[in-house]
């Protein structure tokens, strides 16, 4: 089998030093990291497919991607669908238990079922199939609570009502007006779904809304307070996990845009900002879907180039959302099977081409053959283990460590469209404890194709420099290590959240219950939406002591965009810090636009 991996064995990897200095990773052996309490790195969370095992389309690769490359199933269009036949009839429970019965039977006799079936699976319906205007909801959720109950021999431990129903608010009504009423409909049905659902099946978790295209920050935050806030106001209390879509790309219109980086941070922040608010508790996030995306892409030729920017786009958002392990249930790469209904579509699909996110296409002789997105799978394989600690000065650098029994991995990611070149300091003598390694380098090369290479080395590496987008897995034999130390991250939430911002006119939050730390780094996260011409850089003051804002943060500048919206990362002094109460003051020296959200992050180590 064609793994698409070249292998180079080198005596000595050169690699570029210029500005290593400027910036710095470290990396510590003998430190275990701990996120909350979350320290082992659960593949089954960030390493799926969008895909079910009741999907026979790749059991003749079952072993290759399944087993040796580890992948999961994430996420199907499997749910109740109670008004797939008719648009005006709900059926009856009767009716519900009976579809139930035969699709259970059909899974058990899926080829896959045996072997691979889950219950980390996320089960959704198409918005047309769950929701009609003017129909009872408590009919609906009694027919998808009967439907689910029996349908699956195995439990799947999430479900999603609808996916990305808002964006398909316009189909029920004539003119986008009328839409922000159907989003309410949309919203209770949620809530009436979920309740349902606890009430007859409490081992499943029930959430929403996958939003398909978050830009929260669009006409001064009223695409939030009409979005997500309408959904979390009506229905967020019967909800046990926020549903989000993160795509780079475009969005409905308009031109190329990131969300990894700063962007994403600030959507995902400020759900969470919303919902201690609301709860006093943080409920965690679902991210069903995220990739790269862009008007255009359906109905074309099969484009290796297209694969590269979306392996890019993948690694960008895995490496931010393995920041949250803590508060993030599930994360789905939008990466799918062979997508045979695709080729059926002669009204999108005229040529009969792949889909474009597909493992496997099909050929002209009617055979399929692996895509470029494999690459994702076989650059993260066999990684895993427990969190060591690592921290970068850049935000544009990302980096993840992992410890295992003989092995060590460090991910390294480059969101930045230019080349970083970076020192790696290794802490406590760690390198000593190398005996060989293995660099994966997962890159779009000089034609805009991917590649993955795989370079060996016995010397240890001080600096590495990676290509714009370009993400590597050092992978080290080590002799055995035994964890010295600990460090723990922790975040703070304030009630106060989406503040106007005022010419020179201090904001205030107060972060109650805080542990001060002695040893370790604190950030102040804020989340700020402007126009680009004012300032991201307003006087920060902690407990008194005033705070220096970077000019950085992470991913691009955003200028595409019609507004800057995201997340800027302020290091603070942890003696800056006290137990108990702290109050934080952010003025800034313009008026215009909102702070969304500002969270503390402390991570505290232990000698």
């Amino acid at each position: 089998m064609n793994k698409n991996l070249t292998i180079i064995t080198l005596v000595l990897l050169t690699l570029n030093t210029i500005n290593a200095q400027e910036n710095e990773v470290i990396i510590d052996f003998t430190t275990q990291k701990f996120i909350g309490n979350e320290s082992e790195l659960n593949r089954e969370k960030y390493f799926s497919m969008h895909d079910s095992y009741t999907n026979p389309d790749l059991v003749s690769d079952a072993d290759y991607l399944f087993k040796e490359l580890g992948i999961e199933h994430g996420r199907t269009f499997g749910a109740a669908s109670p008004l797939r036949k008719s648009k005006t009839k709900i059926p009856s429970v009767a009716t519900a238990k009976k579809n139930a019965k035969i699709k259970n039977a059909q899974i058990k006799r899926s080829p896959l079922y045996k072997d691979y079936a889950t219950t980390d699976l996320i089960i959704t319906d198409h918005p047309k199939d769950a929701f009609q205007l003017n129909l009872d909801h408590h009919k609906i959720a009694a027919y998808n609570a009967a439907y689910i109950k029996n349908a699956y021999p195995i439990m799947p431990k999430y479900y999603e009502v609808m996916n990305e129903p808002f964006v398909h608010s316009i189909d029920y009504v004539k003119s986008w007006d009328e839409t922000e009423a159907v989003i309410v409909e949309m919203s209770k049905l949620h809530k009436i779904v979920a309740d349902k659902v606890h009430s007859e099946i409490p081992n499943i978790m029930v959430g929403g809304y996958s939003s398909a295209y978050p830009e929260v920050e669009r006409k001064d935050f009223w695409h939030w307070n009409t979005r997500m806030k309408t959904f979390m106001d009506i229905a967020g209390e019967s909800m046990q996990f926020f549903a989000t879509h993160i795509y780079d790309g475009r969005n409905v219109e308009g031109g190329f845009s990131y969300r990894s980086g700063s962007n994403s941070e600030g959507i995902l922040d400020l759900i969470e900002a919303y919902s201690f608010k609301k709860w006093g508790v943080v409920k965690p996030h679902l991210i069903s879907e995220y990739g790269y995306t862009a008007k255009g892409l359906i109905g074309e030729p099969y484009s290796p180039e297209l694969n590269a920017t979306c392996l890019i786009a993948y690694n960008k958002i895995l490496m931010q959302l393995l920041d949250k392990p803590d508060r993030l249930l599930k994360a789905v790469p939008f990466i799918t099977a062979k997508a045979g209904w695709f080729y059926k579509d002669k009204k999108r699909n005229p040529n009969g081409y792949p889909y474009p996110w597909v493992l496997k296409k099909k050929e002209a002789d009617g055979s399929y053959t692996f895509t470029h997105l494999t690459k994702f799978y076989e650059l993260w394989k066999d990684v895993e283990g427990k969190r060591i600690e690592v921290s970068s000065n850049n935000p544009d650098i990302q980096i993840h460590g992992f410890s295992k029994k003989g092995k060590i991995f460090i991910a390294i990611n480059n969101l930045s469209d230019e080349t970083q070149t970076t020192s790696l300091n290794f802490l406590n003598n760690s390198s000593n404890y190398i005996k060989n390694s293995t660099l994966r380098r997962l890159f779009k090369n000089a034609e805009g194709l991917p590649e993955l290479t795989y370079l060996k080395t016995e010397n240890n590496l001080e600096t590495i420099s990676l290509k714009a987008g370009e993400t590597i897995i050092l992978e080290c034999n080590v002799t055995y290590i035994e964890f010295k130390n600990s460090i723990k991250e922790s975040n703070y939430y304030t009630e106060t959240y989406l503040q106007a911002i005022e010419k020179d006119k201090a904001i205030l939050f107060n972060f109650d219950d805080v542990e001060a730390i002695k040893n370790g780094r604190a950030y102040i996260k804020m989340g700020i939406g402007r126009a680009h011409n004012l300032s991201k850089k307003p006087s920060v003051m902690l407990n008194g002591n005033k705070v220096e804002v970077p000019n950085n943060w992470a991913g691009y500048d955003q200028l595409p965009r019609d507004r800057f919206f995201g997340v800027i990362g302020i290091p603070v002094e942890i003696k800056y810090f006290i137990t108990g109460n702290n109050q934080l003051e952010i003025t800034f020296p313009d008026s215009g636009g909102h702070v969304s959200s500002v969270i503390l992050n402390l991570e505290n180590r232990e000698n």
